[in-house]
């Protein structure tokens, strides 16, 4: 049976550690963060994580995965209503408006409309009266990343996966991390090491990886909008408006908790919640609220947040690559620079990382 050792327990990381799993691999999993834990440093928790594509046609790979992400839930919440639960997973409407005046589902941004269920153009009477120029709407997922993330870690370890709390040295080389990293195991007998290391992979191997700060807000909105829905509109910076919370949809508006944003703030580290920034979400947040909640709803800030998503010039970094540790060659598949696209990313990325596993112990 062969060993690979997984760093990192992101969604990316996790994700691929089940896949293997499941093929029959032994997995070691090694990380700083875990489920629960609430640091700057672990992107995963913060995300907003919904099926969202912002690739367009010539990211040919990147749709893939998302393709194969969307068929994935969507299969999972039509025939296997407990899991879903479990997972954290919810079928919701979504609407997405557009500064772009094209309405037209042969648009190449809309690439996505023969993939997604229940597609439709908004007519443009019903678009709110100030900003998007054009709208549509579909059937999406909506992920919950605190019980996402547990049932990804539970589930490895029901699978026989072991998991190593450690601190590796980022800045040093890849070679001495990869070091120190089999360190932890009883035997240094990984045959493969998966770097998920996310934003981390650019102090441990590329330069080309970069902080992509989101700044949201957890709010109640009072009275609760009369449908759950998602809403979203690729404003700069882009406004969202999701429902966040545990109960199903079909319970009905009481719980009234929602996810809003939001900032993609390209280079900046920053931890804190800057305040202007989220007086500038809320004001926008409202624009697009009028003639949804009412002009009356009242939104109730619970909580400032920060999250910073693994950006990287040229798109996800998904390869293998013989790294010489003390003489010796390791092979070291990279897996991450996945921005803000994570989530719906983690299906598709971490097949095709199980494909390069398999080719790469021939």
């Amino acid at each position: 049976m062969a060993h690979v050792l997984v760093i990192g327990a992101g969604v990316i990381g996790l994700q691929t550690a089940n896949d293997l799993l499941d093929n029959g691999y032994k997995v070691t999993v090694l990380a700083r963060h875990w489920p629960g834990n609430e640091s700057i440093e672990y992107t995963s928790p913060w995300a907003g994580a919904i099926w969202h594509t912002q690739a367009l046609p010539d990211q040919i790979e990147v749709c893939d995965w998302q393709r194969q992400s969307y068929k994935y839930w969507m299969d999972i919440l039509e025939n296997e209503a407990e899991e879903s639960e479990k997972m954290g997973i919810q079928r919701v409407p979504i609407v997405k408006y557009s500064v772009d005046e094209r309405n037209d589902p042969a648009s190449p941004r809309l690439w996505f409309c023969d993939l997604v269920q229940d597609f439709a153009l908004i007519p443009t009477s019903d678009l709110p009266p100030e900003g998007p120029k054009s709208g549509n709407s579909f059937t999406t997922v909506l992920i919950n990343p605190t019980r996402y993330l547990t049932y990804l870690l539970t589930r490895a370890k029901s699978l026989g996966a072991e998991m190593i709390t450690a601190t590796l040295p980022e800045s040093a080389s890849i070679s001495n991390t990869i070091s120190a990293a089999l360190s932890h195991l009883d035997r240094k007998n990984a045959e493969v090491v998966i770097n998920c290391t996310g934003l981390g992979a650019s102090k441990l191997c590329d330069e080309a990886v970069f902080p992509i700060r989101g700044q949201t807000l957890l709010v109640r909105i009072t009275p609760p909008p009369p449908t759950s829905r998602i809403t979203i509109w690729d404003s700069d910076p882009v406004t969202y408006i999701l429902p966040r919370r545990i109960t199903p949809f079909s319970a009905g508006p009481s719980d009234a908790t929602y996810f809003i944003g939001g900032t993609n703030d390209t280079g900046n580290w920053d931890p804190e919640p800057t305040p202007v920034i989220s007086q500038g979400i809320l004001e926008r947040v409202k624009k697009v609220m009028v003639g949804w909640t009412g002009e009356d709803a009242q939104i109730e800030v619970l909580r400032e947040q920060v999250g910073l998503r693994p950006g990287r010039k040229g798109g996800p970094r998904v390869e293998l690559e013989d790294v010489d540790v003390g003489g010796k060659k390791v092979k070291v598949l990279h897996q991450y620079g996945h921005a803000g696209a994570g989530y719906q990313n983690s299906i598709g990325s971490a097949r095709k990382a199980l494909r390069l596993v398999e080719q790469a112990l021939g």
